[in-house]
């Protein structure tokens, strides 16, 4: 005879996520999700000037992440967050499973029922994971679709002039490749307008394949957008005013190829072997790229991602900018963490800061200056 086994942390999420919008107005959280499945707030742990808390609701699970604080998990993680408890021993996962269990009175159900409970929740788990599945391939087309739509040739659009006036990165001034026509990175591209779903309006955007270099033949699978003033000059004033879709984990935007422009099947044939630059954002790394084209250049888009890079075997190196605003308890870890991801590759990883400012670009734009 099977021994009755009591409500265990998969039950307890289960009957968590089962009754999430039951949940989260009962942890203060009175927002509602919009089309897209999440909630991005201002986080009621501090004083937020600007939203820093998101909260995803998409596929029938609750997670989330502190944005400024670095804080994130499943819905255990968000109850000890939200109650105070992520302080405690544990990071008050045990509290909030106490919470829990009263809170959908699992503790009360029948043993018949939570097996049936748990066969349910087997099949209907199943059935989210593949038609997630579906949906994140779908997603990853639509993005595709969108990069292949853009214009490529940026010289005289919004984005060159964003480039050139607001961040100091002409173009033109880049190492012309062995083929015809300018070395320009090919891996950006321009919209003239682009509807931005949070404000409503529509921008200039500049756009920017984000590519997963873990595959056989490495492709696009996801955009980082930057929407742009109509003439230019700056950022648009939105906010977000940049995103990435429909996710980023493990992808790089490859900004710049180095010394021959050969892509990395093509280096690792020939022998090449280079150093490859590692910075957060696409101004960075078109600044990296601009100090020393030799080198390969790679938009990490966030910190969080740094330690997810598929180094390339044509790549025997690296070096690491960061940022001089990566100084917060949370952010220092994460570096660290990520750092060592990178050396248990076999690479030795350097570090390089700005001197000037919080990243390269804002060296770069001093310098010139």
């Amino acid at each position: 005879m099977t021994q009755y086994r009591g409500p265990d942390i998969d039950d307890i999420k289960r009957a968590a996520n089962a009754r999430m919008f039951e949940l989260l107005p009962a942890l203060g959280i009175t927002e509602r999700p919009g089309a897209s499945g999440y909630i991005s707030m201002c986080n009621p742990m501090r004083k937020d000037r600007h939203p820093s808390l998101t909260i995803w609701t998409r596929g029938g699970f609750l997670t989330f992440k502190d944005h400024a604080g670095g804080a994130q998990g499943d819905v255990i993680d968000l109850v000890a967050y939200l109650k105070g408890w992520a302080d405690l021993a544990g990071k008050g996962r045990k509290e909030a499973r106490r919470y829990l269990l009263e809170f959908t009175g699992l503790a009360r159900v029948a043993p018949e029922q939570l097996e049936r409970d748990r066969a349910s929740s087997r099949k209907k788990q199943a059935e989210i994971e593949k038609k997630a599945s579906e949906d994140q391939a779908r997603a990853e087309g639509r993005a595709m679709a969108l990069w292949l739509k853009a214009r490529p040739d940026l010289l005289g659009t919004a984005t060159d002039i964003y480039l050139r006036d607001a961040r100091g990165i002409d173009l033109r001034a880049l190492p012309k490749g062995p083929r015809a026509g300018d070395r320009k990175p090919g891996v950006l591209r321009h919209i003239d307008r682009h509807a931005h779903a949070e404000s409503g309006r529509s921008f200039p955007c500049m756009i920017a394949g984000c590519v997963d270099f873990a595959l056989p033949i490495p492709r696009i699978r996801a955009v980082h957008r930057t929407w742009l003033e109509i003439d230019g000059s700056d950022k648009a004033p939105i906010e977000p005013a940049r995103k990435v879709w429909p996710g980023f984990a493990g992808l790089v935007i490859p900004i710049w190829n180095g010394d021959g422009d050969l892509s990395v099947r093509q280096a690792r044939e020939v022998g090449l072997q280079q150093t490859l630059v590692l910075t957060e954002g696409v101004e960075d790394g078109l600044s990296a790229a601009l100090a020393a084209p030799e080198h390969r250049v790679w938009a990490v888009i966030a910190l969080g991602n740094l330690g997810n890079v598929p180094v390339p075997a044509c790549c025997d190196s690296i070096i690491v900018h960061r940022q001089n605003d990566w100084e917060k308890p949370q952010a220092v870890e994460q570096f660290e963490r990520a750092k060592a991801a990178l050396e248990a590759t076999g690479r030795p990883v350097a570090e390089v800061r700005a001197f000037k400012g919080k990243d390269l670009n804002d060296t770069l734009r001093g310098n010139a200056a």
